[in-house]
């Protein structure tokens, strides 16, 4: 499968797609990242997410954590599945050997889509449309579930950016034969940011734009790593910087 003379033959070979073939897992999974994850994280938003995060106590909020984190494996675990028959193994995820200078791109990149995202969020206030505080919301405050925050943010960095860069991404482009990252890039943003749907209007903006930003991250590097590392330290300091 290829598309000689252009670009498309170049990103087979460089992210470990050339023996790349459609299975009945391939479509499972791209049905699931493109219309199931996002409905369910929709539907399960209600109207006012705050109040409900507040009325939740401690045990309940790491309850909802910690299935979080079993949701998200079964997703990664159904993502390598895919990519298992698809006779390209997590390589053509973009799990290449992990380097130092992937974390020199992770913290590059931290430093550089914050401040991006900062000046976003204050042009959205501006508008009336502040980003609300759920994130702060969800950490929990004594020590165990300070622990249970952790795992969560290793999976999310694990599991979302493989879900939503290395797999639907790739997929996207192979499926698709789409000669460009932009189709993938533009709809990984769109699905990602409903995915967190329950930090409303700005907050599918904020989030939207930061996946646009990981795609870049990714497609620059052609490594799941950076992204991983990145995601990973974002929602880990969330700890010490709440927002």
């Amino acid at each position: 499968m290829g598309w000689p003379g252009d670009k498309s033959s170049q990103f087979l070979t460089a992210s470990g797609n050339q023996d790349f073939r459609r299975t009945t897992l391939t479509w499972l999974n791209l049905i699931f990242l493109l219309l199931i994850y996002p409905v369910i994280s929709v539907l399960g938003v209600g109207e006012d997410s705050s109040s409900l995060l507040k009325s939740l106590n401690q045990g309940m909020l790491i309850f909802l954590l910690i299935t979080t984190v079993l949701f998200q494996w079964a997703v990664f675990l159904l993502n390598y599945g895919g990519a298992y028959t698809e006779a390209t193994g997590l390589r053509g995820l973009g799990f290449k050997r992990i380097r130092g200078l992937d974390f020199l791109w992770a913290g590059a990149f931290l430093l550089v889509s914050n401040l991006i995202l900062s000046g976003l969020s204050w042009l959205l206030a501006q508008v009336g449309l502040p980003m609300p505080g759920e994130i702060g919301l969800l950490i929990p405050s004594d020590p165990f579930g300070k622990v249970v925050w952790v795992v969560v943010s290793l999976t999310a960095g694990i599991c979302e950016e493989t879900a939503f860069r290395g797999y639907l991404m790739t997929r996207l482009r192979l499926v698709g034969r789409f000669r460009s990252w932009i189709i993938p890039t533009i709809v990984s943003a769109a699905v990602f940011g409903l995915c967190h749907a329950y930090q409303g209007l700005p907050g599918f903006i904020v989030i939207a734009t930061y996946s646009v930003l990981f795609s870049l991250l990714y497609i620059r590097t052609g490594s799941i790593w950076p992204c991983i590392i990145a995601h990973f330290l974002q929602d880990f300091g969330a700890l010490f910087f709440p927002h």
